[in-house]
Protein backbone atom coordinates (compact mmCIF):
# COMPACT_ATOMS: atom_id res chain seq x y z
CA UNK A 1 0.00 0.00 0.00
CA UNK A 2 1.41 3.58 -0.64
CA UNK A 3 0.38 7.05 -0.57
CA UNK A 4 -0.10 8.90 -3.55
CA UNK A 5 0.65 12.93 -3.80
CA UNK A 6 -1.49 14.70 -5.90
CA UNK A 7 -0.47 18.04 -7.34
CA UNK A 8 -2.40 20.61 -4.94
CA UNK A 9 -1.40 17.74 -1.97
CA UNK A 10 2.45 17.97 -2.70
CA UNK A 11 2.10 22.02 -2.95
CA UNK A 12 -0.07 22.44 0.69
CA UNK A 13 3.31 20.08 2.21
CA UNK A 14 5.53 22.27 0.66
CA UNK A 15 3.84 25.18 2.20
CA UNK A 16 4.10 23.46 5.70
CA UNK A 17 7.93 22.35 5.55
CA UNK A 18 8.58 25.88 4.13
CA UNK A 19 6.90 27.55 7.16
CA UNK A 20 7.82 25.32 10.16
CA UNK A 21 11.78 25.43 8.50
CA UNK A 22 11.25 29.35 8.58
CA UNK A 23 9.90 29.13 12.07
CA UNK A 24 13.29 27.04 13.39
CA UNK A 25 15.89 29.21 11.45
CA UNK A 26 13.77 32.67 13.03
CA UNK A 27 14.50 32.99 16.95
CA UNK A 28 11.51 34.03 18.75
CA UNK A 29 11.65 38.38 19.77
CA UNK A 30 10.55 37.73 23.63
CA UNK A 31 10.71 41.60 23.85
CA UNK A 32 13.34 41.04 26.97
CA UNK A 33 17.10 42.52 25.93
CA UNK A 34 20.01 41.08 26.67
CA UNK A 35 21.97 42.44 29.10
CA UNK A 36 25.70 44.07 28.01
CA UNK A 37 28.70 41.81 28.87
CA UNK A 38 30.73 44.48 31.06
CA UNK A 39 35.19 43.39 30.57
CA UNK A 40 36.52 43.93 34.38
CA UNK A 41 39.60 46.13 33.68
CA UNK A 42 42.52 44.33 35.97
CA UNK A 43 45.46 46.36 37.26
CA UNK A 44 48.85 45.67 36.18
CA UNK A 45 50.33 43.08 38.63
CA UNK A 46 46.86 42.06 40.00
CA UNK A 47 45.43 38.25 39.80
CA UNK A 48 43.15 37.33 38.10
CA UNK A 49 39.78 37.75 39.69
CA UNK A 50 37.23 35.07 40.14
CA UNK A 51 33.90 35.90 38.63
CA UNK A 52 31.39 33.28 39.29
CA UNK A 53 29.01 32.40 36.04
CA UNK A 54 26.11 32.92 37.87
CA UNK A 55 26.49 35.88 38.00
CA UNK A 56 28.74 37.84 35.25
CA UNK A 57 29.27 41.15 34.99
CA UNK A 58 27.17 43.28 32.65
CA UNK A 59 26.75 46.81 32.40
CA UNK A 60 23.35 47.03 33.50
CA UNK A 61 23.49 45.08 36.21
CA UNK A 62 26.06 47.41 37.46
CA UNK A 63 24.02 49.77 36.73
CA UNK A 64 21.33 48.59 39.06
CA UNK A 65 23.61 47.76 41.35
CA UNK A 66 24.72 51.14 42.38
CA UNK A 67 21.69 52.39 42.43
CA UNK A 68 20.53 49.89 44.92
CA UNK A 69 24.00 50.25 47.10
CA UNK A 70 22.77 53.99 47.86
CA UNK A 71 18.98 53.86 47.87
CA UNK A 72 17.11 52.81 50.75
CA UNK A 73 14.39 51.24 48.80
CA UNK A 74 15.19 48.06 50.75
CA UNK A 75 14.87 48.99 54.26
CA UNK A 76 12.17 50.03 56.61
CA UNK A 77 14.79 52.24 58.52
CA UNK A 78 16.28 54.64 56.33
CA UNK A 79 19.51 52.58 56.00
CA UNK A 80 21.19 51.79 52.50
CA UNK A 81 24.37 49.63 51.77
CA UNK A 82 26.14 53.23 51.78
CA UNK A 83 24.87 53.83 55.55
CA UNK A 84 27.78 51.45 56.92
CA UNK A 85 30.27 51.95 53.82
CA UNK A 86 31.13 55.63 52.93
CA UNK A 87 33.01 57.22 50.52
CA UNK A 88 35.29 59.09 52.41
CA UNK A 89 36.30 56.05 54.86
CA UNK A 90 37.08 53.48 51.66
CA UNK A 91 33.70 52.27 51.79
CA UNK A 92 33.15 51.46 55.66
CA UNK A 93 32.38 53.20 58.99
CA UNK A 94 34.55 53.13 62.15
CA UNK A 95 32.06 50.80 63.93
CA UNK A 96 28.70 48.81 63.79
CA UNK A 97 26.78 47.98 67.11
CA UNK A 98 25.11 44.66 66.93
CA UNK A 99 21.91 44.17 68.52
CA UNK A 100 23.73 41.60 71.10
CA UNK A 101 26.07 44.92 71.53
CA UNK A 102 28.73 43.36 70.39
CA UNK A 103 31.44 46.27 68.50
CA UNK A 104 32.31 45.44 65.05
CA UNK A 105 35.01 47.55 62.75
CA UNK A 106 33.00 47.27 59.52
CA UNK A 107 35.50 46.15 56.64
CA UNK A 108 35.78 48.30 53.33
CA UNK A 109 34.47 47.57 50.26
CA UNK A 110 37.70 47.66 48.40
CA UNK A 111 38.77 45.15 46.04
CA UNK A 112 36.30 42.64 47.01
CA UNK A 113 36.62 40.69 43.30
CA UNK A 114 39.65 38.84 45.09
CA UNK A 115 38.25 38.01 48.50
CA UNK A 116 37.82 34.34 48.94
CA UNK A 117 35.84 35.07 52.12
CA UNK A 118 33.50 37.73 53.73
CA UNK A 119 33.24 39.31 57.66
CA UNK A 120 35.86 39.06 60.08
CA UNK A 121 35.07 35.26 60.70
CA UNK A 122 34.47 34.23 57.15
CA UNK A 123 30.69 33.43 57.68
CA UNK A 124 30.28 33.50 53.92
CA UNK A 125 32.41 32.68 51.06
CA UNK A 126 30.49 33.79 48.64
CA UNK A 127 29.65 37.69 47.60
CA UNK A 128 26.91 37.11 45.78
CA UNK A 129 25.25 35.75 49.02
CA UNK A 130 26.58 37.22 51.59
CA UNK A 131 24.39 40.43 50.85
CA UNK A 132 21.22 38.17 52.02
CA UNK A 133 21.33 39.01 55.38
CA UNK A 134 20.95 42.42 55.54
CA UNK A 135 17.61 42.06 54.91
CA UNK A 136 17.00 40.67 57.95
CA UNK A 137 16.45 43.31 61.37
CA UNK A 138 19.90 43.61 62.56
CA UNK A 139 20.34 45.77 59.24
CA UNK A 140 17.87 46.38 56.55
CA UNK A 141 14.82 45.51 58.43
CA UNK A 142 12.95 44.83 55.14
CA UNK A 143 9.27 44.52 54.43
CA UNK A 144 8.42 41.99 51.27
CA UNK A 145 5.19 43.97 50.82
CA UNK A 146 6.71 47.39 50.81
CA UNK A 147 9.89 46.19 48.76
CA UNK A 148 6.98 44.83 46.19
CA UNK A 149 5.47 48.04 46.39
CA UNK A 150 8.11 50.43 46.49
CA UNK A 151 9.94 48.47 43.29
CA UNK A 152 6.70 48.13 41.71
CA UNK A 153 5.52 52.10 41.33
CA UNK A 154 9.10 53.35 40.92
CA UNK A 155 10.10 55.17 37.83
CA UNK A 156 13.38 53.32 36.96
CA UNK A 157 13.22 50.27 38.51
CA UNK A 158 11.23 48.18 36.46
CA UNK A 159 12.99 49.03 33.36
CA UNK A 160 16.19 48.06 34.85
CA UNK A 161 15.13 44.67 36.64
CA UNK A 162 14.25 43.90 33.21
CA UNK A 163 17.40 45.15 31.49
CA UNK A 164 19.42 43.25 33.61
CA UNK A 165 17.74 40.15 34.88
CA UNK A 166 14.75 40.12 32.39
CA UNK A 167 12.81 40.52 34.95
CA UNK A 168 8.97 41.47 33.33
CA UNK A 169 7.11 41.96 36.30
CA UNK A 170 9.08 42.27 39.78
CA UNK A 171 5.31 41.98 41.49
CA UNK A 172 4.90 38.21 40.31
CA UNK A 173 8.59 37.13 41.36
CA UNK A 174 8.82 35.16 44.57
CA UNK A 175 10.49 37.08 47.00
CA UNK A 176 13.74 35.21 47.82
CA UNK A 177 14.73 35.26 44.13
CA UNK A 178 13.85 38.91 43.86
CA UNK A 179 15.94 39.21 47.09
CA UNK A 180 19.15 36.95 45.51
CA UNK A 181 18.93 39.51 42.03
CA UNK A 182 19.28 42.46 44.19
CA UNK A 183 22.29 40.88 45.96
CA UNK A 184 23.48 40.06 42.73
CA UNK A 185 23.25 43.76 41.13
CA UNK A 186 25.09 45.37 44.07
CA UNK A 187 27.51 41.99 44.22
CA UNK A 188 28.36 43.41 40.48
CA UNK A 189 28.54 46.73 41.45
CA UNK A 190 31.15 45.93 44.34
CA UNK A 191 33.44 43.64 41.96
CA UNK A 192 34.57 47.05 39.71
CA UNK A 193 35.05 48.94 43.39
CA UNK A 194 39.14 48.26 42.76
CA UNK A 195 41.97 50.39 44.59
CA UNK A 196 45.27 50.35 42.57
CA UNK A 197 46.22 53.56 42.17
CA UNK A 198 47.98 54.88 45.90
CA UNK A 199 50.95 56.52 46.47
CA UNK A 200 52.65 53.38 46.54
CA UNK A 201 51.63 51.90 43.20
CA UNK A 202 52.82 55.58 41.57
CA UNK A 203 56.01 54.97 43.04
CA UNK A 204 56.43 50.98 41.85
CA UNK A 205 55.18 52.52 38.37
CA UNK A 206 57.88 55.49 38.40
CA UNK A 207 55.16 58.39 38.66
CA UNK A 208 55.97 59.10 42.16
CA UNK A 209 58.97 59.50 44.58
CA UNK A 210 58.81 58.41 47.99
CA UNK A 211 59.83 60.51 50.93
CA UNK A 212 63.05 59.20 53.25
CA UNK A 213 60.83 58.15 55.83
CA UNK A 214 58.38 56.41 53.84
CA UNK A 215 61.47 54.40 52.31
CA UNK A 216 62.79 53.36 55.67
CA UNK A 217 58.83 52.45 56.42
CA UNK A 218 58.90 50.16 53.74
CA UNK A 219 62.25 48.62 54.52
CA UNK A 220 61.20 47.53 58.12
CA UNK A 221 57.74 46.77 56.40
CA UNK A 222 59.40 44.43 54.21
CA UNK A 223 61.91 42.88 56.53
CA UNK A 224 61.90 40.63 59.30
CA UNK A 225 62.61 43.63 61.48
CA UNK A 226 58.86 44.51 61.14
CA UNK A 227 57.49 41.41 59.44
CA UNK A 228 54.16 42.97 58.06
CA UNK A 229 54.56 41.20 54.89
CA UNK A 230 54.53 37.98 55.57
CA UNK A 231 50.70 38.41 55.73
CA UNK A 232 50.00 41.52 54.22
CA UNK A 233 53.03 41.03 51.20
CA UNK A 234 51.10 40.72 47.68
CA UNK A 235 49.67 43.32 45.43
CA UNK A 236 46.51 43.57 47.22
CA UNK A 237 47.96 43.39 50.76
CA UNK A 238 46.23 40.98 52.20
CA UNK A 239 46.81 36.76 52.64
CA UNK A 240 42.71 36.59 52.81
CA UNK A 241 43.66 34.11 55.02
CA UNK A 242 42.67 33.66 58.85
CA UNK A 243 45.11 34.24 61.59
CA UNK A 244 45.54 34.83 65.05
CA UNK A 245 47.59 37.49 65.71
CA UNK A 246 47.61 37.48 69.07
CA UNK A 247 44.91 40.39 69.94
CA UNK A 248 43.58 38.36 73.67
CA UNK A 249 45.12 35.66 75.58
CA UNK A 250 41.59 34.81 76.72
CA UNK A 251 39.02 33.98 73.97
CA UNK A 252 35.19 33.91 75.07
CA UNK A 253 32.85 35.36 73.02
CA UNK A 254 33.35 36.90 69.83
CA UNK A 255 36.95 36.69 70.05
CA UNK A 256 36.65 32.94 69.26
CA UNK A 257 37.02 34.19 65.91
CA UNK A 258 36.53 31.62 63.05
CA UNK A 259 35.81 28.87 65.36
CA UNK A 260 32.18 30.28 65.89
CA UNK A 261 31.86 29.12 61.91
CA UNK A 262 33.51 26.14 61.83
CA UNK A 263 33.38 24.58 65.19
CA UNK A 264 36.92 23.53 65.16
CA UNK A 265 39.83 24.21 67.85
CA UNK A 266 42.22 25.21 65.14
CA UNK A 267 40.52 28.14 64.16
CA UNK A 268 39.98 29.31 67.65
CA UNK A 269 40.83 33.58 67.58
CA UNK A 270 41.42 33.34 63.83
CA UNK A 271 40.05 36.22 62.02
CA UNK A 272 40.71 37.50 58.32
CA UNK A 273 43.64 39.16 57.30
CA UNK A 274 42.33 42.90 56.08
CA UNK A 275 43.91 44.57 53.09
CA UNK A 276 46.10 47.70 54.22
CA UNK A 277 44.93 49.56 51.31
CA UNK A 278 43.17 52.48 52.39
CA UNK A 279 44.25 51.47 56.38
CA UNK A 280 44.80 54.90 56.89
CA UNK A 281 40.93 55.56 56.14
CA UNK A 282 39.71 52.60 58.03
CA UNK A 283 40.07 53.27 61.66
CA UNK A 284 39.46 51.87 64.19
CA UNK A 285 41.45 48.76 63.70
CA UNK A 286 41.02 44.91 64.41
CA UNK A 287 37.73 42.83 64.31
CA UNK A 288 36.49 45.18 67.57
CA UNK A 289 38.04 48.56 66.41
CA UNK A 290 39.92 47.88 70.22
CA UNK A 291 42.96 50.20 68.29
CA UNK A 292 41.89 53.77 67.66
CA UNK A 293 45.34 54.49 65.67
CA UNK A 294 47.77 53.19 63.61
CA UNK A 295 50.23 53.89 65.99
CA UNK A 296 48.63 51.78 68.44
CA UNK A 297 48.66 48.88 65.88
CA UNK A 298 52.56 49.45 65.28
CA UNK A 299 52.51 49.63 69.18
CA UNK A 300 50.62 46.49 69.62
CA UNK A 301 53.23 44.45 67.18
CA UNK A 302 55.73 45.98 68.34
CA UNK A 303 55.27 45.35 72.35
CA UNK A 304 51.65 43.69 73.16
CA UNK A 305 50.94 40.56 71.18
CA UNK A 306 50.02 38.10 73.68
CA UNK A 307 52.22 35.45 72.75
CA UNK A 308 49.82 33.31 75.43
CA UNK A 309 47.18 32.95 72.94
CA UNK A 310 46.13 30.14 72.29
CA UNK A 311 46.21 28.42 68.82
CA UNK A 312 48.49 31.95 67.56
CA UNK A 313 49.65 32.19 64.48
CA UNK A 314 53.62 30.89 64.06
CA UNK A 315 54.57 34.26 62.41
CA UNK A 316 54.21 36.03 65.59
CA UNK A 317 56.07 33.95 68.58
CA UNK A 318 59.15 33.72 65.97
CA UNK A 319 62.43 33.40 68.21
CA UNK A 320 63.67 37.01 67.42
CA UNK A 321 60.05 38.29 68.98
CA UNK A 322 59.95 37.24 71.91
CA UNK A 323 60.62 40.01 73.59
CA UNK A 324 58.43 41.68 70.57
CA UNK A 325 60.10 43.66 67.84
CA UNK A 326 62.25 46.44 69.92
CA UNK A 327 61.06 49.11 66.95
CA UNK A 328 62.63 52.76 68.36
CA UNK A 329 59.81 55.57 68.06
CA UNK A 330 61.73 56.71 64.55
CA UNK A 331 60.53 52.97 63.33
CA UNK A 332 57.57 53.40 64.27
CA UNK A 333 56.51 56.67 62.61
CA UNK A 334 58.25 55.28 59.52
CA UNK A 335 56.23 52.80 59.43
CA UNK A 336 52.88 54.65 59.82
CA UNK A 337 54.73 57.00 57.22
CA UNK A 338 54.79 53.73 54.84
CA UNK A 339 51.03 52.92 55.50
CA UNK A 340 50.13 55.66 54.69
CA UNK A 341 51.29 55.45 50.77
CA UNK A 342 48.51 52.86 50.33
CA UNK A 343 45.90 55.39 50.61
CA UNK A 344 44.66 55.85 46.82
CA UNK A 345 42.45 59.17 46.76
CA UNK A 346 41.67 58.40 42.81
CA UNK A 347 39.42 55.82 44.29
CA UNK A 348 38.24 57.64 47.30
CA UNK A 349 37.34 60.29 44.19
CA UNK A 350 36.20 58.11 41.85
CA UNK A 351 32.45 58.88 40.24
CA UNK A 352 31.90 55.43 39.38
CA UNK A 353 31.39 54.03 43.04
CA UNK A 354 29.72 57.36 44.00
CA UNK A 355 25.86 57.76 44.21
CA UNK A 356 24.19 58.18 41.19
CA UNK A 357 21.14 60.03 43.11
Amino acid sequence: MYFRFTKPLFIIFGIIVLLVTCRKDKPIDTGIPSPTPYELEIPKGFPKPVIPAFNPLTVEGIQLGRMLYYDNILSTNGRSCSSCHNSDKSYSIPIFVLQTGERISVPPHINLAWNSDFNWNGSENVLDHEGIADFGPEFFNSNQDSIYARFSRHALYPDLFLKAFGLRNIAKIPYPELQQKIVYAISQFMRTMISSNSKLDQYKNHKATLTAAEMRGAEIYMSEKGDCFHCHGSVLYSSNAFSNNGLDSILVGPSEGRSLITGKIYDRGKFSVPTLRNIELTAPYMHDGRFATLEEVVEFYNSGVKLSSPNIDPLMTKTNKQFGLGLTHQDKSDLVQFLKTLTDTVFMNNKNFQSPF
